[in-house]
Order: C-alpha cells, then structure tokens, then sequence
C-alpha cells in the first residue's frame, strides 16, 4: 500500500512537471514555445547578458545593453547589440527610470540626467551644471564623478 502510494505520488510530479499545473503554471512546452518565439522576434538571446531581466541590473553588466523596443538583455556596447535589431538602445544607464532609482554616486552620475549630493546621499534631477532643482549646495553637487564625493556606503 506504501509502495503504491509513493508509485502514485512520482506519477502526479512526472505528470506537473512536464504539463503544469493548470492555470497556474507554464509547461516545459509553452516555456520552450516562450523562449522560440522571442527567438523568432528578437533574435537569439541565449548569452551571458540574457539572465538579467530588467533594464538597471542588465546595464549595470559592462558588456550588456537593453533594448527596451524588446524588453530583453543583448550583449553589446555604446554603438549597439553584438547579434540582435534593436532600435531603442538603452546602454550605461535606462532613460525610463527616475534619477532616486541610483543607489550609489557611481551609477547616479553614470546617468546623464542625474546628479549625486553627498550631503543628503542621494540621487536627483541635474547634471554637471548642477542640479535641476535647487536642493543641493554647490559644494555638495556632484554630476558627472564621484571624485571627492563622500558615501555613507563607500560607493
């Protein structure tokens, strides 16, 4: 009776595992469709840089880039995608994310809209001119390096 109830139990998570749960999960079949598909539309994306899914940690990656026409991670420099058509390019930093998204001087300053003020630790509207709204002292500003810049975190 054990014997069949254990038999029964690796039957069901055979029977999940390769079909899903209905409804809740995808099977082995539509993730390969999934993966296909993107293929078809996208090209290829099966390198380093397609783990990231989002915009912030992909260019973060020195030698990704997002394309945000796609939604995906290409491997690619400041000129474009290595192996893909993309016509929204995003690389070194994500033109869709709010300056307060910068977590340190280093990726704030990467950001040619933003700025670091030292004094507050954070991350605003600016650039090397200064910042757009009048919430830093000059002395604290720091809009395209961090030479100088003192972090609570060291970045």
């Amino acid at each position: 009776l054990i014997m069949r109830g254990v038999v029964l139990a690796l039957l069901i998570a055979v029977v999940f595992a390769t079909n899903g749960v209905p409804g809740n999960t995808p099977s082995v079949s539509q993730t390969g469709e999934l993966r296909e598909n993107q293929k078809f539309l996208f090209g290829p994306t099966e390198t380093k840089c397609a783990r990231h899914v989002i915009c912030k940690s992909c260019v973060e990656d020195i030698s990704c880039g997002w394309c945000a026409t796609a939604g995906l991670c290409h491997d690619g420099n400041v000129l474009g995608p290595q192996k893909a058509n993309c016509t929204m390019w995003e690389f070194a930093w994500c033109s869709g994310e709010p300056c307060v998204e910068h977590a340190s001087c280093t990726s704030c300053t990467t950001d040619p809209l933003c700025g670091w003020c030292s004094s507050t630790q954070t991350c605003t509207e600016g650039s090397a001119n200064g910042p757009m709204f009048g919430d830093c002292h000059e002395d604290q500003w720091f809009g395209d390096h961090c030479n100088g810049a003192l972090s609570i975190h060291g970045h």
